[in-house]
């Protein structure tokens, strides 16, 4: 597919077409970030930050520490730590 770029201000633009956008999820409220991967222009959508209520949500019902991170989380201070 070739795209042609355009004059925007000191920059250049692209349009990106429909079909290609609605593949991809994304709409004109979509952020996207642009990087340069070996000498390509690589265009992906940004992440959306999540709110620490959206991530506690996210934990399912049955999640367990593993046996490594448990005595730790379940353990009690042991000296002067702030809490």
């Amino acid at each position: 597919m070739d795209i042609q770029l355009k004059k925007w201000g000191n920059s250049l633009g692209l349009r990106i077409p429909h079909r290609l956008a609605e593949s991809f999820g994304w709409d004109e409220n979509s952020t996207v970030e642009m990087l340069e991967v070996d000498g390509a222009l690589v265009i992906r959508k940004k992440a959306i930050a999540t709110s620490l209520d959206e991530l506690l949500a996210s934990i399912p019902d049955d999640f367990y520490y593993p046996t490594d991170v448990n005595d730790f989380v379940n353990s009690g201070p042991e000296g002067q730590e702030l809490l």
